[in-house]
């Protein structure tokens, strides 16, 4: 029997990241002001670069705005989770690659039992593929790769949750009102 699931949640944007927003903004209109000014005092000569260099400076804006449009792509295929980040519907990187085999321990962030492995200091990367923060349903999963402790942060579906159980009952525990979730779809 082959298991195929794949998602693609869209990154909602936070405060701090309108903040940053805002940030870069304003630090373009500075900078423009700069590149008018400077360009001034340096001579006549670099009038026509003014433009130029204004382009340069909104350009450089436009590629560190596209950083905050993410879309998180869960990939889970016969026991094997991919989880991929989308930036700006263009490039694709992927972030984390395991095997649900390879789990210690996954359960949901409400569940203290599982809060001290999870901030344990011996954990060597930490990924982060939260799309929505407010709307619940976090979990860490917890997996060796390489020899590395790896700490994978994410908001699974219900019917990926229990796919994911499949592979490993012993390791991986779902939240009650999840559970009841996959069994409603």
């Amino acid at each position: 029997m082959e298991i195929f699931l794949e998602y693609l949640m869209r990154k909602k944007p936070t405060a701090v990241d309108w903040l940053i927003k805002l940030g870069i903004v304003l630090a373009t209109l500075v900078a423009c002001m700069a590149v008018v000014i400077g360009f001034q005092l340096i001579g006549p000569f670099m009038t026509p670069y003014i433009l130029l260099g204004i382009a340069a400076v909104i350009y450089g804006a436009v590629v560190l705005l596209r950083n905050f449009s993410l879309e998180y792509e869960y990939i889970f295929t016969n026991g094997d989770l991919d989880v991929d980040v989308v930036k700006a519907q263009q490039t694709r990187k992927r972030m984390v690659s395991l095997q649900c085999k390879s789990i210690e321990s996954m359960a949901a962030d409400t569940d203290a039992s599982y809060k001290r492995d999870f901030e344990n200091e011996s954990i060597s990367k930490r990924f982060n593929a939260v799309f929505d923060p407010a709307a619940g349903g976090i979990y860490h999963a917890l997996f060796i790769h390489d020899g590395e402790r790896i700490l994978l942060t994410f908001q699974p579906p219900a019917k990926l949750l229990s796919a994911m159980k499949t592979f490993n009952p012993r390791c991986i525990h779902i939240a009650p009102e999840d559970m009841e979730e996959a069994a409603a779809e």
